[in-house]
């Protein structure tokens, strides 16, 4: 493996902390001990996440972070930083620190962060055709030939005992040059067969090449060294119960030694943090995408503050399947921590999966931390999505037993600024953007200034994501990605988001499914993620060795005022056009329709709620109709707009 002191990354003559933990030096007090709290949101991008661990290290030295967030790639990273962050006092950081050391080193002649990735038995000839086409269009044609050999072997055959055939004169010279015409065809056209049969395959290893799971031996599959990472981080090791949610919200694990009282008092307190997200101590949030029912779910999912029955949606995972996806220690504590199926659920799954050990899977603060990820980094085709089962209740038919398939976050929300939003922010949330470059721009790749572009100015604009198409294919790509990203894309230019966005360029070949990057373009992404966290700190609380005000952090606060304020004024103006606008025919005046709110369903008041919802109303429909200075006029643009929207 590379020695850490091979990674020079020094800035503007400072160690970086890789050098700091290759030295055996101890952490400054100002990393064990920040002064300040943030929160941070990370984007997928496969291997592009090698960008994150000096960017949160280099933040870890100014600040706690209390709300982490990640999709893909980034929820690697999130996890891995929670982990750290968790094991903050016990040299967390320090043990970050030295990965991208590792994450830049070789493993038998091959990029580590390659070896991670290790295909399936029946998938592997697909795997090694598609990165050797990474590395140039003649290495791919010759791995299609070498890993799909039988029509390339037939097609040679059939032309030698050609040329045997004509040079002995058993066959007319006319026929073998028609043979020999018809091999190319015959040896393109089956290895396309060939290549589209394995393709097809893909769907029965759950539409993957890779399960990233369970092999423990050197080199490891990637769950496996992550869940190692995880444990190592939060100074558990890879023997102790894997780290969970409840962990990292200050939760203390169970020892089998408590009394009746102390899991009363534990659980309470879970119950509590599962929906008041403020009270975690380390408040970690991954989207997955539930590609069955078309929607993103964030993982852990929020419980109802009034509801006791919460039944985490009333999946299931095969026992058996699962020890293929994750280490059995991971396993073995969902099941310990099982969901009970009820008489119903027993009776359903005995008869239509006979044979199956299907085990209740909880969402909950008892999930550990490497499965969300997991859950998050299904890129599709490269990673096998994830498994699991659901019973499936329709009106006049018998309950079902369905697959359910859980896939890449990024398909559905690969850049979730918004997580850990409030109105007035008392601490930033600092998001991380992975980018290519434009058309135009020719940057000295060596030199992060040059590939890292900071946070737009309170007043100036965002930093738009342009793309050109100029063939059928770019087109369709571009189709895709606003299909995929337009609503990351809009927020992420809205006043109070572009102000926090911080954007590291990536190159061709950098990043993203390039599973083979030399150590130089490992080197160069790490730079740049060191370089993206100095600015972060510099911009938000100065390039003192003591945080101050700046400009930026406190313009973005009061930017953060402005928005909100106009927002509010807008909502609460429709709010009265709507209870105001005297009722047509079929409508019930709301005056009406809310008194009958306390005395039948649906959803029912008590007469208390009935009377604080009446004064609340009045109260805002004084407001709005005294309202004589339009707090809107002036406010940053683009707008935004209060809605009501469905927690993931």
């Amino acid at each position: 493996m590379l020695p850490k002191e091979d990674l020079d990354l020094a800035c503007a003559g400072q160690p970086t902390a890789t050098q700091v933990a290759a030295s055996g030096n101890a952490w400054p007090d100002s990393w064990r001990n920040p002064q300040l709290s943030c929160d941070i949101v990370m984007k997928g991008g496969i291997t592009s996440g090698v960008v994150y661990p000096e960017a949160v290290v280099r933040l870890a030295e100014r600040y706690r972070f209390c709300g982490i967030g990640g999709t893909s790639a980034g929820a690697i990273a999130a996890v891995a930083l929670a982990a750290a962050e968790y094991g903050r006092a016990r040299d967390g950081f320090m043990k970050l620190a030295a990965l991208p050391a590792m994450l830049a080193a070789t493993v038998e002649g091959e990029p580590f962060i390659q070896s991670l990735f290790q295909p399936e038995p029946e998938t592997r000839p697909l795997f090694k055709t598609a990165l050797a086409f990474q590395r140039g269009t003649l290495r791919g044609i010759g791995a299609s030939l070498t890993q799909f050999w039988r029509f390339p072997a037939a097609s040679l055959v059939l032309a030698l005992a050609a040329f045997i055939a004509g040079a002995t004169g058993t066959a007319r010279w006319s026929i073998v040059i028609l043979v020999v015409a018809l091999v190319p065809w015959i040896l393109v056209l089956g290895v396309m067969r060939d290549l589209v049969r394995a393709f097809d395959a893909l769907a029965g290893n759950n539409f993957g090449l890779c399960r990233l799971g369970p092999r423990t031996t050197e080199p490891r599959a990637l769950t496996c060294w992550l869940h190692d990472v995880i444990q190592d981080l939060a100074d558990r090791g890879s023997a102790a119960q894997p780290m969970t949610f409840a962990d990292l919200w200050g939760v203390p694990p169970l020892t089998g030694k408590e009394t009746e009282g102390e899991l009363k008092e534990r659980q309470a307190r879970v119950e509590l943090l599962s929906w008041n997200t403020r009270e975690r101590e380390i408040d970690l949030q991954i989207v997955a995408t539930n590609l069955t029912q078309g929607r993103p779910i964030r993982l852990p999912l929020m419980r109802d503050r009034w509801v006791n029955d919460y039944s985490d949606g009333g999946l299931l995972f095969d026992y058996e399947e699962w020890l293929r996806f994750f280490p059995r220690a991971v396993v073995d504590h969902m099941v310990s921590q099982q969901r009970a199926l009820d008489a119903d659920e027993k009776a359903v799954t005995h008869e239509q999966a006979p044979g199956r050990q299907l085990v209740g899977f909880t969402f909950s603060a008892e999930l550990p931390i490497v499965v969300a990820a997991r859950m998050s980094l299904s890129f599709p085709v490269l990673i096998s999505a994830v498994p699991l089962w659901q019973i499936q209740y329709r009106k006049g038919h018998l309950p079902r037993l369905r697959r359910m398939v859980f896939s890449d976050g990024g398909i559905s929300s690969n850049f979730p600024v918004q997580f850990f939003d409030s109105p007035l922010p008392t601490r930033p949330t600092f998001a991380i953007n992975l980018a290519g470059f434009e058309d135009d721009e020719h940057p000295d790749l060596d030199d992060p200034a040059q590939c890292v572009r900071p946070p737009a100015e309170t007043t100036g604009r965002a930093v738009e994501s342009w793309k050109q198409p100029e063939s059928m294919i770019g087109f369709f790509l571009a189709i895709k990605d606003a299909m995929q990203n337009w609503r990351d894309n809009a927020q992420a230019r809205m006043p109070g988001f572009r102000e926090r966005v911080i954007h590291i360029k990536l190159a061709g070949g950098e990043g993203g499914l390039n599973l083979a990057m030399d150590e130089a373009k490992v080197r160069r992404l790490v730079e740049r993620g060191r370089y993206a966290g100095h600015e972060l700190v510099k911009l938000f609380s100065g390039d003192e060795e003591s945080p101050e005000q700046t400009d930026h952090w406190n313009d973005h606060r009061y930017a953060r005022f402005r928005t909100y304020m106009a927002s509010t004024e807008r909502y609460m103006e429709d709010l009265r056009r709507g209870y105001c606008k005297d009722a047509d025919a079929a409508s019930m005046p709301y005056a009406e329709r809310i008194v009958l709110g306390g005395e039948q369903a649906p959803y029912k008041l008590t007469e208390a709620q009935l009377s604080a919802a009446q004064d609340m109303l009045k109260k805002h429909l004084e407001l709005t109709h005294e309202l004589e200075v339009w707090l809107d006029q002036g406010a940053p643009r683009p707008k935004s707009i209060l809605r009501n929207m469905p927690l993931l």
